[in-house]
């Protein structure tokens, strides 16, 4: 299509947008208009961007929703994208990969040092530096086994939480996050737990006996079924106590699901494994500003490396060059050697192995070749012989690769859909 432009959404722009939206996924369901409203006071202005033709017609709209999102048990701020919606008529012709051009940079240019979204389309995403980094996983117990967690709670008793409760909650998910070192799950601000607090739909229970017996849980009772959304606890016996009471309405509901850490001290206490109907949402990730983006993450403190990489990032030039990338102490760093002037190579992540080695390492002289891609499937703890298996790293030799597998590795999730 021709003469199409990029540009802000503007209030006066919502009810198209939300038309697009309706033919895409479908009209919105019970208080869908007040989470529309809702998002749209985050997102405008800045942060919500529109496909338009050459008569200012919206062709699609999408979101770069402002989060917090820990890495290595430090936070980063992160961009969320969502409500990336094409107009059909207009699919298929290169409009939905303007739009993720757009916000990619308009992400750069709001201070966002990394990107996630769960994909509808994963090669749309690809296309524009975005790779699988980990799962939101949701797994589901038999209530009776939660319920005899009671044995183990040394007798403490969560009280039903008050909106007053959200300065509290968040700073126990902050030392948790911290604490484990935890790398994937967002931060959730004290505003939206204090809504969570308000929404008749969620149970809240939290313990606020002093240090050691802290902790909450927030979940709902819908169709026979408990879902835990989170629960955070500062030792075994609150860890318990919080799960008990979840499991207090056996009676009620058979089964309990929750979309926490896959290794959730939980799964540690309950007499039963989960069931078989395990599910995962994979999520996807771009790093969107390298330097920031390691000064910003936590690193294990035991680790002391270095490793030198040639990024070849089209939609972030400011990406593109030959990094050194180092850790020590607990806290990293990325510096430019060189860019790379002239004529850029063909991006890595649609290249064959090679680069003078054999085809099976894709391993040759100089540093390691990554595109948005393979930085993104990196940062997230994907090992280098992965990434030479699917294409997305050449170059390098073995000593970096065991450098940049000691760097990055993680397991990271989310436990939030958004």
């Amino acid at each position: 299509m021709d003469d199409l432009r990029i540009r802000d959404v503007t209030e006066a722009d919502l009810p198209s947008a939300l038309v697009i939206r309706t033919r895409s996924f479908g009209p919105l369901g019970p208080g869908g208009q007040a989470w529309w409203d809702r998002v749209a006071k985050e997102v405008i202005p800045g942060r919500m961007l529109a496909v338009v033709d050459e008569h200012d017609t919206v062709l699609a709209t999408g979101r770069a929703r402002p989060y917090e999102q820990v890495w290595g048990g430090r936070h980063l701020r992160m961009g969320g994208i969502a409500g990336v919606y094409t107009e059909p008529s207009a699919r298929g012709q290169g409009v939905a990969t303007l739009l993720m051009r757009g916000l990619v940079e308009r992400m750069a240019q709001l201070g966002d040092v990394v990107s996630c979204l769960f994909p509808t389309a994963p090669d749309l995403y690809r296309s524009v530096g975005y790779e699988v980094g980990g799962v939101h996983t949701r797994y589901s117990y038999a209530a009776h086994d939660v319920r005899a967690a009671r044995s183990r709670s040394g007798g403490l008793r969560p009280r039903p939480a008050v909106p007053g409760d959200a300065e509290l909650i968040c700073s126990l998910i902050r030392g948790h996050q911290e604490r484990d070192a935890l790398s994937g799950p967002m931060l959730p601000t004290v505003e939206t737990w204090r809504q969570h607090l308000e929404d008749e739909e969620l149970i809240n229970y939290v313990l606020d006996d002093g240090a050691g017996r802290r902790g909450f849980v927030s979940y709902s009772l819908a169709e026979e079924v408990l879902t835990v959304e989170e629960l955070v606890a500062e030792s075994a016996e609150a860890t318990a106590a919080l799960w008990a009471v979840v499991g207090s309405g056996s009676s009620a509901a058979p089964t309990v699901r929750s979309y926490l850490d896959p290794r959730n001290p939980g799964r540690l206490v309950f007499g039963g494994l989960p069931d078989v109907d395990v599910r995962e949402h994979g999520w996807m990730l771009r790093v969107i500003d390298l330097p920031a983006a390691m000064a910003a993450r936590g690193f294990s403190a035991h680790v002391t490396a270095s490793a030198q990489i040639m990024l070849d990032d089209p939609e972030v030039p400011a990406n593109t060059a030959t990094w050194a990338i180092s850790v020590a102490a607990g806290a990293g760093r990325a510096w430019k050697l060189s860019t790379r002037p002239g004529a850029r190579p063909a991006p890595v992540d649609s290249a064959a192995p090679g680069g003078g080695a054999s085809a099976a390492s894709g391993m040759g002289r100089g540093p390691v070749r990554l595109g948005p891609r393979g930085m993104a499937a990196l940062w997230c703890g994907w090992t280098m012989s992965r990434l030479r298996l699917a294409g997305l790293a050449t170059g390098g030799d073995p000593a970096a690769d065991t450098a940049l597998d000691a760097i990055f590795s993680c397991t990271p999730f989310m436990t939030e859909y958004f």
